[in-house]
């Protein structure tokens, strides 16, 4: 007989250790290392908006230790609702199953609300191993996948040795592209976090998947709460005075692998073509050389070609392939009325 499980709701200031015992029991099978840090499950559980009580569940198995936990919601910026799964390694299938109908449910009550939305996809993003959460997001109609690589380079070898900056924001690296009129230079102030806001706009909402633009004061409170965020390690470029590109790194996997990772990098549509993603992401590695990161880990849309080549160039390699899969949530149809049987003349 098919065990159902009852999932519990989160407290962080009970369960935060927990999830986060599951979550690198994930990486390590899926992964072989942990990626997943303590500061990252805790900011995710407590984002602003989140009620973990509401919106993350922890699952019982069949001795009352938690084997697995979900966590549902919304990211400024990010179209749609997001998932998120820990399955340990005594899940089973009934785990994986009822934390989904957890989070269809939870997307579903917000069907009508202040926005009025009739539907909303919900998306969940999965590395190639992990087999479970896979086969119950497929049979849960997850489908329409997007290829996404994660990538790494060492910064603690032959190559960080070539990151001097010989410049203002233009790195003396191999590979990168010497662009006349561009420097590279890190927050400063309100003003500079505000321009940083527009570039992201405009270089991710039009063109990337699952993206849309989002208000100044929603992205500052996520931006602020993001785990490892450190504006000095977030920069402008500008051109000839304009800003045209951002970049946004963290220390989300710092504490995990030691290395600083890449969340956002981007160029504005009308400057794209000429280097400055060469140029951005250069500075990026040379300031984390400087402050003793051993590597550095971004991840990319496999559709982005350009990108991709130019990681390559500069001493990237693929490290591990992930999934984004979605489905549309609607309401319930109602159930049509009971036929009455024909009487008999």
């Amino acid at each position: 007989m098919r065990r159902t499980p009852e999932l519990r709701p989160v407290d962080p200031s009970v369960h935060t250790g927990t999830v986060w015992e599951l979550a690198r029991a994930r990486d390590l099978a899926a992964l072989g290392r942990v990626e997943t840090t303590r500061a990252w499950i805790e900011g995710r559980l407590t984002a602003p908006g989140a009620d973990p009580a509401r919106d993350a569940r922890l699952c019982p198995g069949p001795g009352g230790e938690a084997v697995g936990a979900a966590w549902v919601g919304r990211t400024s910026g990010v179209a749609g609702w997001v998932v998120e799964l820990a399955l340990g390694p005594r899940a089973a299938q009934a785990d994986a199953t009822a934390l989904l109908d957890f989070a269809v449910a939870r997307c579903r009550a917000s069907l009508g609300g202040d926005d009025g939305a009739e539907r909303a996809t919900l998306s969940c993003f999965t590395s190639a191993g992990e087999d479970l959460a896979r086969t119950a997001l497929r049979d849960h109609g997850f489908g329409l996948p997007r290829a996404y690589h994660r990538m790494a380079v060492a910064l603690d070898g032959p190559l960080a040795d070539r990151t001097g900056v010989s410049g203002p924001g233009v790195p003396d690296l191999p590979g990168v592209p010497v662009v006349p009129g561009a420097v590279v230079r890190p927050l400063r102030d309100e003003a500079d976090l505000r321009a940083f806001h527009r570039a992201k706009n405009r270089a991710y909402a039009a063109d990337e998947a699952g993206k849309e633009e989002d208000s100044f004061d929603s992205w500052a409170r996520w931006y602020r709460s993001d785990p490892g965020v450190d504006p000095a390690q977030c920069a402008l470029l500008e051109l000839d005075g304009r800003v045209a590109g951002f970049v946004n790194v963290t220390d989300r996997m710092l504490e995990s692998r030691g290395v600083a990772y890449v969340r956002q990098l981007g160029i504005d549509p009308s400057a794209r073509g000429r280097g400055l993603g060469g140029v951005l992401l250069g500075w990026a590695m040379g300031e984390a050389r400087r402050r003793g990161r051993a590597g550095m880990v971004l991840t990319v849309d496999e559709e982005n070609v350009r990108a991709r080549a130019l990681y390559r160039r500069l001493g990237w390699r693929v490290e591990s392939r992930w999934d984004d899969v979605r489905r549309t949530v609607a309401p319930v149809a109602p159930s049509a009325p009971a036929v009455p049987a024909a009487r008999r003349p």
